[in-house]
């Protein structure tokens, strides 16, 4: 996500588990379709991008609001914890 960003001025608008797979090892971003090149002002569509449960909580709060980079990196923390409470043991049933 950092080199899209910084080396092609695009944001990936829609991170979640759904869209990160694991080869050799390292975790790679894919289904890149509702990507936006950050030069681009404006929407560039009518409805808000993004699995909601991982979206930035001002782009949940605020559907008018534009998608920017902290709602990425925002998002790639709900991951994060995603990831490690689904992994995690516990002592409790299912």
């Amino acid at each position: 996500h950092k080199d899209a960003y910084t080396k092609a001025g695009v944001l990936h608008r829609d991170l979640s588990v759904g869209n990160i797979v694991m080869f050799c090892g390292k975790g790679i971003l894919i289904d890149w379709d509702l990507a936006k090149l950050v030069s681009i002002k404006g929407p560039r569509q009518t409805t808000r991008t993004g699995t909601w449960q991982f979206m930035s909580a001002y782009l949940v709060q605020n559907q008018d609001a534009p998608h920017v980079v902290e709602d990425d990196l925002e998002s790639s923390l709900y991951v994060v914890l995603w990831v490690a409470l689904k992994f995690s043991k516990t002592y409790m049933t299912d």
